[in-house]
């Protein structure tokens, strides 16, 4: 691993660190509805496959079936890092 990746790879963990800070601090924050979802992660594709494979848990706030359903930031950038990581090592 050269320096600059190592560089890279301290400065995405300490984004994580900082958004984990906020999700302790601001729950609210953290939490975004399906379309924001989407964005976050970069595909619709990404993300369904994510969530039908149980990597990501999603919540819904209320009780009814149709209630929205909402998903951590924190959770997919950390996932996203994770995928990279593991691209990266094999």
């Amino acid at each position: 691993m050269d320096l600059f990746s190592l560089k890279q790879q301290i400065i995405e963990m300490s984004e994580l660190g900082a958004m984990a800070v906020l999700r302790l601090q601001n729950p609210a924050f953290d939490e975004v509805k399906l379309n924001e979802a989407y964005k976050i992660a970069g595909s619709v594709r990404w993300l369904k496959f994510h969530i039908k494979a149980g990597n990501i848990k999603p919540k819904r706030r209320g009780t009814a079936k149709n209630s929205p359903l909402f998903f951590s930031r924190l959770e997919i950038a950390a996932l996203k890092k994770a995928e990279q990581s593991q691209t990266q090592f094999t």
